[in-house]
């Protein structure tokens, strides 16, 4: 039965039912041919959903949405700018150091592709880098937002797999670092190639200035970070607090945010968080069905007998992942596969912190994949591109992204010697 009801999901998803319904329907399914009574799917609707740890999403969200509407995302670009923008191809460069500044913000691959991205690309275009290439590392560079804390697919992984979301934080850390020097790396070689211009010469007077003006906004991560390490607040507490911080900076420091528009605010972190949450809980009744049938148990017997290697499974496990990342959101795939894959991790002795910044990175990516790339949507909104240049363009960006996750699969203390410090 737990086949039907995965084969029910995918046949209402190539209907282009939303993801949301159709795990609803799929498991409503489920309950009616299984004679449960309706009163447990309405419960279970509750139970996914009712989560201290799950409320950081909305939280990480609200600071997000906040910062690139009150004049944080255009400082972040000032400074990174007069750090790298004197290099061939600076913009590019300044670009990718953008996103890891804005990530220990953010949260989202699409609040930064929304709000950093579009001054980004609008700002290369005018200093004539064509459009094709601002596109490709607008999007690649989006991707490091879920990476670098705070993470709202590390919360959600977190609360499905009963792993620290503390840990899963400082697991990104370095990562997000790596993946950023590998872009940068990426944008010097296509700087050179296509004789890119260098946006400003260097200027200490500069740096100096720009990070003054930023600095308010830099300490967002140091906030998130240093509370979180340092056992001050759990992940959930860091969110409000940087919500929090976030409107006031926004508000009487840099004054570019009115009372008046925080309503809009509210409303807009609102309706993302609610189709976030709202994907959670339809993925938790479809979860709790395949738990009911014991698919998680036999899925872990059948991979255990087949597969003896740990590093065949999660060889497995990354193609299985980059493929639904394609073709499902985020939030859905953790919920209904996590707790699928975690018994057969763990009977391979594959550690879940590691493991769940290696999913973090290749859900990323998944924002970046057609059909469903909803990052790969709003880079094409903002510049025109048809979808389809747009993914042909994209394409060594690709390359050099599954180049970070094979590092990462390959030395796992580049995810585990941040959290091993932490356990000492």
């Amino acid at each position: 039965m737990g086949g039907i009801i995965i084969l029910l999901l995918f046949v209402f998803i190539a209907l282009c039912v939303p993801v949301v319904f159709s795990l609803g329907f799929a498991g409503l399914g489920y309950f009616l041919v299984k004679g449960i009574p309706l009163e447990t799917f309405a419960q279970r609707i509750v139970v996914g959903v009712d989560s201290f740890a799950l409320l950081a999403a909305p939280f990480f969200i609200l600071a997000g949405n906040i910062m690139n509407s009150g004049g944080v995302t255009r400082r972040i670009f000032r400074f990174a700018s007069s750090l790298v923008g004197h290099l061939r191809g600076g913009l590019g460069h300044v670009n990718v150091l953008g996103s890891m500044f804005f990530a220990g913000m953010s949260g989202t691959a699409i609040a930064d592709a929304a709000g950093l991205g579009a001054i980004e690309i609008k700002a290369m275009t005018e200093q004539g880098y064509d459009t094709e290439f601002s596109a490709a590392v607008t999007a690649s560079s989006a991707i490091i937002g879920p990476i670098i804390p705070p993470s709202t697919v590390m919360v959600i992984y977190g609360v499905t797999a009963g792993v620290s979301i503390s840990q899963l934080f400082m697991g990104g850390i370095l990562p997000g670092i790596i993946i950023g020097i590998l872009l940068m790396l990426m944008v010097a070689y296509y700087a050179r190639k296509n004789n890119y211009p260098k946006s400003n010469k260097f200027s200490f007077k500069e740096v100096i200035s720009s990070f003054l003006d930023t600095v308010w906004a830099l300490i967002t991560p140091v906030i998130i970070i240093g509370g979180v390490l340092g056992g001050i607040c759990t992940p959930t507490e860091a969110g409000a607090i940087s919500a929090v911080y976030a409107l006031i900076i926004s508000i009487f420091v840099y004054r570019e945010l009115k009372l008046k528009d925080v309503p809009k605010i509210l409303f807009d972190s609102m309706i993302t968080s609610g189709v976030i949450l709202l994907i959670v809980s339809t993925a938790s009744v479809f979860g709790w069905c395949l738990t009911y049938e014991r698919m998680p148990q036999n899925v872990a017997a059948a991979l255990s007998t087949m597969i003896n290697s740990k590093a065949i499974l999660l060889a497995v496990l990354v193609v299985i992942y980059l493929f639904l990342g394609m073709i499902m959101e985020t939030s859905a795939i953790v919920i209904t596969t996590v707790p699928i894959f975690v018994p057969v991790l763990r009977g391979m002795g594959v550690d879940l912190v590691y493991f769940g910044v290696i999913l973090a990175l290749l859900m990323s990516i998944g924002t970046i994949t057609p059909p469903v790339g909803t990052v790969l949507f709003i880079i094409a909104k903002i510049t025109k591109l048809p979808i389809e240049k747009l993914t042909k363009v994209m394409l060594p960006w690709y390359g050099i992204l599954l180049v970070a996750v094979i590092l990462l699969v390959v030395f796992p203390p580049i995810i585990l010697f941040i959290p091993g410090l932490m356990a000492k």
